[in-house]
Formats: C-alpha cells, sequence, structure tokens
C-alpha cells in the first residue's frame, strides 16, 4: 500500500494495478499469459450456500494448457479486481460531462489494461520497481524474483494449507508429477 500511496500523482493508476496484478497472480496461480488475456466476461462469482452474497470468483482462463476454469485461492481476490474496475470506470469516464457519471465497463474489454483499453503485454519493469522498494528483489539465495515465482507462491501457500495435491494441480492447470517434483 505504500507503493502506491507514496507514488507521484502521475503513476498511482499504474501502481494500484501493478499492485492488484502482483495478488491476484499470488493468490489464483494463473499465468501471466493467462492474466494477459483475461476479460472482465471471464470472472464468475461463487455465491455462499447459506446467504445470497459472493464468497469468491471463479476464472476462466486460456493459455498453455487450454482453457479452465479457476477457483481464487482466497475470497479477498475479489476486492483486488474490484478495485481494478473502480480504475478501469475512471479511465472510461467521460470528463467533459458535467456529472462525471462513470460509465459501464463492457464485459469483453480487458482486465489488465492501459488507459486506453489495451492490454498490458508485460508488467515487468513495474514489477521490478515494487520488488525493490519493498526491498525483496532477490531470494535468500541472490536469484533474482520473476513474475512467475508468484505461480510458485500460490502453489506452496495452497499445498501448506492442506489443498489435495490433485486438486490444485487442476485448478492450476498443471499435473501432480509437476507438483511433486517443484513443491514435494
Amino acid at each position: 500500500r505504500e507503493y502506491v500511496k507514496d507514488a507521484n500523482p502521475a503513476v498511482v493508476r499504474d501502481r494500484t494495478l501493478v499492485m492488484n496484478y502482483v495478488l491476484i497472480l499470488a493468490n489464483t496461480g494463473i499465468r501471466v499469459g493467462e492474466a494477459r488475456t483475461l476479460k472482465w466476461r471471464d470472472l464468475r462469482p461463487i455465491y455462499s450456500p447459506e446467504e445470497p452474497s459472493v464468497i469468491n470468483l471463479a476464472l476462466t482462463v486460456n493459455g498453455k494448457t487450454g482453457k479452465r476454469e479457476v477457483v481464487a485461492g482466497k475470497s479477498e481476490v475479489k476486492g483486488y479486481f474490484a478495485r481494478i474496475l473502480e480504475l478501469r470506470k475512471l479511465d472510461i469516464t467521460n470528463p467533459k460531462s458535467d456529472l462525471f457519471e462513470k460509465k459501464d465497463v463492457p464485459s469483453d474489454s480487458y482486465v489488465f489494461c492501459g488507459v486506453d483499453g489495451k492490454p498490458i503485454n508485460s508488467f515487468k519493469k513495474s514489477f521490478i520497481t515494487l520488488l525493490t522498494e519493498a526491498k525483496v528483489l532477490t531470494d535468500s539465495y541472490g536469484q533474482r524474483r520473476s513474475i512467475y515465482s508468484l505461480r510458485h507462491t500460490y502453489a506452496t501457500a495452497r499445498l501448506q494449507e492442506g489443498v489435495n495435491q490433485y486438486i490444485l494441480a487442476k485448478n492450476m492447470g498443471t499435473s501432480v508429477a509437476m507438483l511433486e517434483a517443484f513443491y514435494g
């Protein structure tokens, strides 16, 4: 939050977007390429059976292993998407209107996009800046962290929580053998 709060006003939008991007990847395990093509229509709320409230999100992603539905690892993910949606609504508000009416974001538009609505191809520079400011650019072995490491963070956290390896592998679009090879 300090990364965004202390930012120059000209980069607050970008920093807010990258912060939520990181949180989403770390809590869903989706691949960078899957995030790049994610559209608002690809998000599906999961409702509580006891009450009519949204408790989590499912994301339909398409990437390396084809199309699949991913259930977010934490219910907080819906808040990360909500913050990005608010940014996008501000992007498409007509500044010439006296009412500054917020317009609806088209469901077929990209989640991770610039002000112009075009998908952002890479968050690499922003991610490096974020890690540098947080003083965690490298791991305990001196290796530079990458955006892909968020997928490993997700897998490790879910396994530590006791999530079944088969269910986790299916959710991540990988195999149990890959989970065992890297996290066993």
